[in-house]
């Protein structure tokens, strides 16, 4: 027979003798005599962990700190190396600097200018009488496209010409590794003097790499125009790094090479610009050449430094 439950719908007391039930939503039991709660069992409780889950609470006093930026990622800025800057040739300023050094060192520039231009002049005068005294055959032609005459020369007019032009670059090349050992001086922030621009460096590299590159402009020049175009661009720093560095004639054409093929415009451009200054020397009489000669080898002398990472000696107040 079920008996009916007390009224409110509690259950019935406990029977004595079993313990009190604990209190509605958990917490601590009751106080114990007098008051007080009894002790907490021995080795403690963990704390509680922050509402919401989160980082564990701090290390204990007495254990070392984590090292800065553990487990993160570095701040951006740190931890990687810096990007290296692509080096370039400022046009305006290569002009500045190369104008500014040649009115501070006109005179010992322009002296040796006239005096190698009177040099490779009197060479090529020579070289070409003495071509002349043996016969050739002139052909004169006409057609469509106009009149004109050609000149077929002998076996012995060709093989002093031949000559003549090889002597004509091994001088050649003497004359560039002097002029440039003066030029590199003021680009070094040294004083210079005529005699700057007569002490030929490492004149045997650079007259082996004169004769290489000259007879690899002429061969392509020869072939297509444009091929002979291209070694001349190649090489344009040749000289400069042989005088400079003192290389070899070999590894002063590969560095040329290596320094067009990573800044192939800039060195274009370069390259542009030096035979532009020489074209309007030649243009004007050739007095010019006293005035855009030093003017052209002053600004292969910046571009070449300011490509490879070379010292250039501020322009002089």
């Amino acid at each position: 027979m079920t008996e009916n439950p007390p009224p409110g719908g509690y259950p019935p007391p406990p029977p004595e003798g079993y313990p009190p039930p604990p209190p509605p939503g958990g917490g601590f039991p009751p106080p114990g005599a007098g008051g007080a709660y009894p002790p907490p069992p021995p080795g403690g409780y963990p704390p509680p962990p922050p509402p919401g889950g989160g980082y564990p609470p701090p290390p204990p006093p007495g254990y070392p700190a984590p090292p800065p930026g553990y487990g993160g990622y570095p701040p951006p800025g740190q931890g990687f190396p810096p990007q290296p800057t692509r080096p370039s040739v400022d046009v305006g300023a290569g002009f500045g600097w190369a104008f500014n050094k040649f009115s501070k060192n006109a005179g010992p520039l322009i002296i040796p200018t006239i005096v190698y231009a009177l040099i490779i002049g009197v060479l090529g005068a020579i070289i070409f009488g003495l071509t002349s005294m043996f016969p050739a055959d002139y052909t004169s032609y006409s057609g469509e496209d106009g009149a004109g005459m050609s000149l077929d020369l002998g076996p012995a007019a060709t093989i002093i010409l031949f000559l003549g032009l090889i002597v004509m670059f091994v001088v050649a090349g003497a004359i560039s590794a002097a002029y440039l050992a003066g030029v590199l001086d003021i680009a070094n922030g040294q004083k210079v003097e005529f005699g700057s621009f007569f002490r030929p460096r490492n004149i045997g590299a650079v007259v082996v790499a004169s004769l290489i590159v000259g007879v690899a402009t002429s061969i392509g020049s020869l072939l297509c125009v444009i091929p002979g175009l291209i070694v001349s661009i190649f090489a344009l720093f040749t000289t400069v790094f042989i005088v400079d560095r003192n290389l070899s004639a070999i590894d002063g054409i590969k560095a040329s090479i290596a320094v067009t093929k990573a800044n192939f415009l800039q060195v274009f451009l370069t390259w542009l610009i030096f035979n532009v200054l020489i074209s309007v020397g030649s243009f004007l009489c050739y007095i010019g050449l006293i005035v855009t000669v030093p003017l052209a080898v002053l600004y292969l002398v910046y571009a070449y430094r300011s490509l490879t990472g070379g010292p250039l000696a501020p322009p002089t107040p």
